[in-house]
């Protein structure tokens, strides 16, 4: 356990290592300004909004230290998480300007939003007013549908414990308290960090990945994109991990055939779990598939292969040679279109399938 322990406060402390440091979000809670942590496996809550809700992301790289585009000021008050500012460069806006609202109407405010699609881990840091780089005290909220259900304050003293505890420690509910919340945030950064890798598909002879709008798995789609409804988010203990799964097309049918969970922060190996069809379908298995009849959307197929960067050994990254473009209803490809990687999509060759043509203005 100590190893363990040591483990997430590493990780808490110096971030992912081995990713640039971002510039964080602001988030101001007690009249104090904490600096939010963002990153690989911290997503702004304002990341999470689009790719939730299946809408478009608004926004672009602004540099490496800022890959998500935009820096969110957050509000914590009355126990709930509020977005009360958008900045771009050095524009602010009101984040209606990008339409963001919450899903209850319960809560209506004019200048801040109920951040009630939110369920994760937020990290605020109170820094040294002399000393920017020196943090006085973290501050883990844990938030679930935009209210804050549990809230640590961990110093660099309660840090050193955490390295040095023991089974003795278990009757200190102070100190337990605030390793669980450092578990639970473990949990949510490896999850988070392997979200958005895509699942693979097979038809026509071909393989591929498969990927959508939100660039989460259809399988989250029978759970609404809740992940509080997938049965292995961060909040299990004992078997945590992000969808990774396996289809194929079979007589026009999109048939799930595997599901794996991937974990880890690791850029060259990735943590994984089997997970057997029947936990999550017992009454859907017909042939060891499951039939995808939740899923009505339209998907992108990039076939390839993993080529080794020149530069960095043993680092592969996958080269598409042909894209699929795939119109799905209740399950069903009623629509497909596969296109050479470097199709000139800005201007369209005259005999572009006019299907094809409505599709990409869809996904615009």
């Amino acid at each position: 356990m100590k190893k363990l322990i040591l483990i997430l406060a590493i990780l808490i402390n110096s971030g992912l290592l081995f990713a640039t440091e971002q510039e964080p979000d602001f988030l101001y809670y007690n009249g104090k300004e904490l600096t939010l942590s963002t990153g690989w496996g911290y997503p702004s809550p304002l990341e999470t909004y689009y790719s939730q809700n299946d809408i478009e992301y608004p926004f672009t790289m602004l540099s490496t230290a800022n890959y998500r585009g935009h820096i969110a000021i957050w509000d914590i008050s009355d126990d709930k998480l509020f977005l009360k500012e958008i900045q771009v460069e050095k524009a602010k806006y009101k984040p209606e300007k990008f339409k963001v609202k919450s899903q209850s109407d319960s809560l209506s405010y004019k200048d801040k939003v109920f951040a009630d699609w939110f369920t994760g881990v937020i990290i605020g840091e109170e820094r040294n007013k002399k000393n920017y780089w020196k943090v006085v005290k973290s501050y883990y909220f844990y938030v679930k549908h935009g209210k804050v259900v549990d809230i640590q304050e961990l110093t660099e003293k309660d840090f050193k414990q955490i390295e040095n505890i023991s089974e003795k420690d278990t009757s200190n509910h102070d100190l337990m308290a605030k390793y669980s919340m450092l578990y639970l945030n473990n949990n949510y950064i490896s999850y988070y960090f392997r979200i958005h890798g895509n699942d693979t598909i097979k038809f026509d002879t071909k393989g591929g990945y498969l990927s959508g709008n939100s660039g989460l798995s259809p399988v989250l789609l029978y759970f609404s994109n809740d992940h509080m409804k997938w049965p292995y988010n961060w909040e299990n203990f004992e078997k945590s991990g992000a969808p990774f799964c396996t289809w194929i097309i079979e007589n026009d049918s999109l048939l799930l055939t595997n599901i794996e969970l991937h974990t880890g922060t690791g850029f060259y190996s990735i943590d994984k779990y089997s997970v057997d069809l029947k936990e999550i379908f017992p009454n859907r298995i017909i042939d060891k598939k499951v039939f995808g009849d939740w899923i009505s959307e339209i998907y992108v197929v990039r076939h390839g292969k993993n080529e080794e960067d020149e530069n960095l050994p043993g680092y592969f990254e996958f080269k598409p040679s042909e894209l699929t473009y795939m119109r799905l209803k209740n399950g069903i490809v009623l629509e497909k279109y596969t296109v050479p990687a470097d199709f000139d999509f800005k201007n369209l060759p005259a005999n572009t399938d006019d299907g094809l043509k409505k599709i990409l203005d869809e996904l615009k």
